[in-house]
């Protein structure tokens, strides 16, 4: 029985790694934010790195020349939304993270190198 769960788990891991979607380009914006409520675009492009927020609009996946660098379900990490739909609405690129709000007034930073998420408010 071992081997057989030691299968399993090599067969999920590596099946894990291709989750993340492909983007499409003509949804990326070259500006420093993208508030959903305003626009169809779902990504931003910075210093060569696609930030993308996916179709479950709960992950964000960094895409570095269109190769996943790293993803995170914000909304699992920092928990739902007290008030809102349990989902992003706003993405913003500062210098070292991204800055997010999900549901009505629920804050959350992601460090753009590793995508270590954490609620913050």
């Amino acid at each position: 029985m071992k081997p057989f769960l030691k299968l399993s788990m090599l067969t999920f891991l590596v099946s894990q790694t291709g989750i993340a979607q492909k983007f499409n380009d003509a949804l990326i914006s070259k500006s420093s934010e993208i508030n959903f409520a305003k626009t169809q675009k779902r990504g931003i492009k910075r210093n060569n790195i696609v930030y993308y927020v996916e179709n479950d609009l709960q992950t964000i996946s960094a895409y570095k020349r269109k190769k996943l660098k790293w993803q995170t379900n914000v909304i699992s990490v920092c928990g739902k939304p007290k008030k809102g739909n349990p989902e992003i609405r706003y993405v913003g690129y500062n210098t070292d993270k991204l800055l997010i709000v999900m549901g009505k007034h629920h804050f959350a930073e992601i460090d753009i190198n590793c995508g270590t998420t954490r609620l913050v408010g």
